[in-house]
């Protein structure tokens, strides 16, 4: 069952968007903002990149995205596309720019992920989330416990 927060070819398109060229007619410029059965890669092959991407994601996150607070989905999906869009590129590689371009979209999506990781981790935690302190203190020693 796919999550309601899977990216669309067209989100994961958005951060590589010169693979979206069609392969026919050679040496075009268009660029489609998609991936279908003229580009490199197919849409089926971009969508078993997402699937993979989509449960790298829950695997982080143990397992489910909560329903709220509605950002996690957002959070979730984005890196979703960066970690399927750094896969692309690193599967289909057509010349060292391409391996240059995986290592900086693999940067963002780590990012993006403890992003997500830290949202979900917060959202039972109030709206300050993290940033509101936890004071523990020690046992006193057992001569604390008598007066002077």
């Amino acid at each position: 069952m796919a999550e309601s927060w899977t990216p669309t070819l067209e989100q994961v398109a958005d951060h590589i968007p010169t693979r979206t060229r069609p392969t026919e007619p050679p040496g075009t410029d268009t660029l489609l903002g998609t991936f279908n059965g003229q580009t490199t890669p197919t849409a089926e092959q971009a969508n078993r990149q997402i699937t993979a991407a989509v449960a790298e994601v829950l695997a982080a996150v143990g397992g489910t995205i909560p329903a709220a607070p509605p950002h996690l989905a957002t959070l979730a999906s984005e890196a979703a596309a960066l970690r399927a869009a750094a896969s692309i590129e690193l599967a289909y590689p057509d010349r060292q720019a391409d391996v240059n371009v995986y290592e900086q979209l693999n940067a963002r999506a780590i990012a993006a992920l403890q992003r997500l990781i830290d949202a979900v981790n917060d959202a039972g935690s109030g709206p300050e989330g993290a940033l509101m302190p936890v004071w523990a203190f020690p046992d006193p020693p057992r001569h604390g416990d008598y007066p002077l």
